[in-house]
């Protein structure tokens, strides 16, 4: 009878197709077939028959008989898949016996794979009709199923036959099969197969020098997940004497990986002594991989000097790789770029910095290079918060913890970013939630740099809230993370120098300041000019000032703006009003673009009564004013009083008055916030004093004017 044309049938629609999985038991109705053969299971003996079974209807039925002589059928599941067991003879007479000698071989050689086409069939057998044998086996429904693109797949149970049948009849053959199939797997570029293969032969030597070639040893030392090459490698010898250094940069990246720089130094040292022994052609790829090691065990110490100088040797090795090798493994630049402007970063070359980093996120374009991505748009990101650009470093904060939350997990740089944004901006509630997020992001994947720049926005965050002894704090403790970079000393520093002023010693606050004055930092010289006006003596604070001012087109305009709010605050205290509004007004303006306030809140002392009587600048810039100084209005309407100016609320004052215009008793808010009776009481009475009010009715009102609440 001539082969029916189902293709013509198919697309007539009068054709109805029932296959294996059509047929296939499900994990209920299994059960219900065990259960009515007397030998019902639990439930991981009932899953693990079905992931073997398939819900093959035939194989279950074999399973419950042989289950039901048993007494505990529970321990019995797992030797329903060995040599003598009624589903692996059934499988052995009815599908394998029953082949002609081809196919036969078709299936015990292919069945090394978990996957099976014609070329890599063919290339296992040496039979130019390999391809033609699987269409045939899978029309016949012979546990060989298509899954597309002219792949197989075979049943599990069939597999597990064929691989013992394969030892019996091919006893020795399966590690050369093994490592002809890792050669086409890698001539396939499909190179995490090709590793898994050579390595099942027991060939590390081969599985290694794939991972070198394939200038994919990053992918060992920061796993993506899933069936990575980290864990296709666990299982390499330790302590074997190789005669070429691709095992022992594999070792080094897999103990780097597992947490042991100390055994990954060692195992790079032997590595490099032996790379004069490779071919030429070799030896650059090598070299490229003891580069990238070294570069990530300098980050993870913290050694950005020596984290730069391996990102410059990479850079160098990869630019002597030819072009079709790099196109396979495009991430080993935006690994190096990502390492290189980090360095560059935490050495304080910030424009530098920025550079290094955008060329990183060009490169990062692939979905294996998330890490990088995350990697290099964090970095940026702080890079451009600490050059004053606020709304780019925002934006990009929130592209790297997006990216990160797929997968990645919350990068602590692109957090701390976004918490130094929210300082400059004075939105302290939101500092404090992402400077959490980074001591949980931290806790994760420590890094004493990125713990050192939270420690500094929360110095400058508690100085805003006018806490001068936890600033200080705050400063010691990112002191203790070890070593800190010269340009972070400075401006923790700097951060001392305000909370001395702040808690009146005015001595301590200079030498602090001075110990900031690296090169003439104008920065320094700012902080140094704001603690002379502190103390009263303007002449010292105008001649620490003045070399700032002369050449203010050439300073950053973060410290023009600090810069013009001291020259204010001198101007306005010796009675030279028009001055001090000219260089309010420009610090104001200078602010507006990236809405910077925390300037204004530490000066808020001064500056407040000065808006109150320049209501023009409060309404010109009172986006800036009012969440700084809510008690500085526009100009009052003719029915509407202004209401004077007072300290502003603390967080938690702000907390207790919320609760006070719930209508929350003083026992319910101590209970509520978790502190005393006596605490809220003495709250609530800052608060009347600081509204003007004077009682809690009264400064619910006025706090609802002012839109506090």
């Amino acid at each position: 009878m001539p082969p029916l044309p189902l293709h013509r049938y198919r697309l007539a629609g009068e054709l109805t197709e029932i296959r294996a999985d059509d047929l296939a038991f499900t994990v209920a109705e299994a059960g219900q077939l065990l259960a009515r053969h007397g030998c019902p299971l639990s439930d991981g003996s009932l899953d693990y028959l079905m992931r073997h079974t398939e819900g093959w209807a035939a194989g279950l039925r074999l399973a419950a008989i042989s289950l039901a002589a048993r007494r505990d059928p529970d321990q019995f599941v797992g030797q329903l898949v060995t040599e003598d067991s009624a589903l692996s003879g059934y499988l052995a007479q009815e599908v394998l016996d029953t082949q002609p000698r081809e196919a036969r071989e078709v299936l015990l050689k292919a069945s090394i794979l978990e996957h099976v086409n014609a070329e890599i069939a063919t290339e296992l057998t040496d039979n130019e009709e390999s391809g033609r044998i699987l269409e045939a086996l899978a029309d016949a429904n012979a546990f060989v199923q298509p899954i597309g693109g002219g792949w197989y797949r075979f049943h599990r149970l069939l597999a597990e036959m064929l691989r013992r049948r394969l030892r019996l009849e091919y006893p020795g053959q399966a590690p050369a099969l093994h490592r002809r199939a890792a050669r086409w797997y890698e001539r396939a570029d499909r190179l995490t197969e090709a590793v898994r293969h050579a390595a099942q032969a027991s060939a590390w030597p081969l599985a290694a020098r794939m991972v070198i070639d394939g200038l994919a040893i990053g992918e060992i030392i920061e796993p993506r997940g899933g069936r990575s090459l980290a864990d296709v490698l666990a299982a390499m010898p330790h302590g074997e004497v190789w005669t070429e250094p691709q095992p022992y940069l594999v070792s080094a990246a897999i103990a780097l990986s597992a947490g042991q720089p100390e055994s990954a130094a060692a195992t790079l040292d032997a590595a490099e002594k032996s790379f004069k022994r490779l071919p030429a052609g070799d030896e650059d790829a090598a070299r490229l991989a003891a580069a990238v090691i070294r570069l990530a065990a300098a980050r993870r110490t913290g050694d950005h000097t020596a984290a730069a100088a391996a990102a410059a040797r990479a850079e160098a090795l990869a630019s002597r790789i030819p072009d079709d090798r790099l196109a396979r493994q495009q991430g080993i630049r935006a690994r190096v770029l990502a390492a290189r402007g980090a360095a560059e970063l935490w050495s304080g070359r910030f424009n530098e910095a920025a550079r290094t980093l955008d060329a990183g996120v060009t490169a990062a374009t692939a979905p294996e290079q998330d890490r990088q991505r995350v990697d290099c748009l964090g970095h940026l990101a702080l890079a451009e918060a600490f050059r004053g650009r606020l709304g780019r470093a925002a934006e990009l904060a929130r592209q790297a913890t997006s990216v990160g939350s797929q997968g990645q997990g919350l990068h602590a740089v692109a957090l701390a970013a976004l918490a130094w944004v929210h300082l400059e901006r004075h939105e302290l509630r939101e500092v404090r939630s992402r400077l959490k997020q980074v001591d949980a992001a931290l806790g994760r994947s420590p890094d004493k740099l990125t713990g050192m720049v939270a420690c500094l926005a929360a110095a400058w965050d508690s100085l805003a809230e006018g806490r001068a002894e936890a600033a200080g704090q705050f400063v010691a403790r990112a002191r203790s993370g070890g070593p800190v970079p010269v340009w972070l000393e400075q401006r923790l520093n700097l951060a001392e120098s305000q909370a001395l002023a702040a808690a009146g010693d005015i001595e301590a606050a200079l030498a602090a300041a001075k110990r900031a004055d690296c090169d003439g930092s104008p920065e320094a010289a700012v902080t140094l000019a704001r603690v002379w006006a502190v103390a009263g003596d303007a002449d010292s604070a105008r001649r620490a000032l003045a070399p700032v001012l002369a050449a203010r087109e050439a300073v950053p305009g973060q410290v023009c703006l600090q810069a013009c709010l001291v020259a204010a605050r001198l101007s306005y205290h010796t009675g030279d009003r028009a001055r001090g509004r000219r260089s309010l007004g420009h610090a104001l303006r200078l602010a507006e673009r990236e809405q910077v306030r925390l300037p204004f809140a530490l000066e808020r002392g001064w500056i407040g009564p000065v808006l109150q009587r320049d209501p023009e600048w409060a309404a010109t810039h009172q986006n800036l004013v009012r969440l700084v100084m809510p008690y500085v209005r526009s100009p009052a309407g003719p029915d509407e009083a202004a209401i004077p100016v007072g300290e502003p609320l603390t967080e938690r004052e702000l907390q207790v008055l919320r609760h006070v215009s719930g209508m929350l008793t003083t026992a319910e808010i101590a209970s509520e916030l978790y502190i005393s009776a006596n605490t809220v009481k003495s709250h609530i009475k800052h608060i009347c004093h600081k509204l003007a009010a004077g009682h809690r009715g009264e400064a619910v009102r006025r706090a609802r004017q002012l839109q506090l609440i």
